[in-house]
């Protein structure tokens, strides 16, 4: 379990996460749905200890962020979704999924499936410079998969991805999900016009 207990962070005087408390259970799709501006993405670093609130704690599996050991050991349980800023443009995205396989201390054995099951056998091998927007969010998103991580966070996973594509990916989440995946999934609520 993921808790998140009396979580306070405060940027000044604006208070954006106030004594937040939250369990989330392993095998569990969670989403965060809100207006923008309500604390989602604060949350989501919170938890990945990009940044540190000024009360509360968050917890998994009996660690926490209180030694270095600890923070360790926390970052190799959790993967957050990277920004496609953060691509390399004139590395391949098999070349991606393998860093991110290594960077988590796994295998990179699963990197074919994983491309296979996100339908990129086309373009993988290309520098991700070349990459469609829609291609580079299911690169992103194959990172995390190939990070295989116990708890997944996912901001605006869906962005920029046609119908077809969000079956995919929602497909896969729901695979996950039954290998007792944790995936925290960040959503903008969009009024409709």
């Amino acid at each position: 379990m993921l808790k998140i207990h009396n979580v306070k962070l405060a940027f000044g005087e604006h208070v954006v996460l106030d004594e937040i408390s939250l369990n989330f259970q392993i095998g569990t799709i969670v989403g965060l749905v809100a207006p923008n501006g309500t604390g989602k993405s604060t949350l989501l670093n919170v938890i990945l200890h990009n940044l540190e609130p000024q009360a509360g704690y968050v917890e998994y599996d009996h660690l926490r962020y209180r030694s270095n050991r600890e923070i360790i050991k926390l970052h190799r349980l959790i993967c957050a979704f990277p920004d496609q800023s953060d691509l390399f443009p004139f590395m391949s995205g098999r070349d991606h999924l393998k860093l991110y396989a290594d960077l988590w201390k796994n295998s990179d054995k699963n990197v074919d499936n994983i491309i296979n099951k996100l339908q990129m056998e086309k373009y993988v091998d290309r520098p991700t410079q070349t990459y469609s927007l829609g291609m580079k969010q299911r690169l992103c998103f194959a990172m995390v998969v190939a990070a295989d991580t116990p708890v997944m966070l996912l901001d605006e996973v869906m962005n920029g991805l046609d119908p077809q594509n969000v079956q995919l990916i929602s497909d896969y989440l729901l695979d996950l999900k039954k290998e007792n995946k944790l995936i925290i999934i960040r959503v903008v609520l969009v009024k409709s016009f």
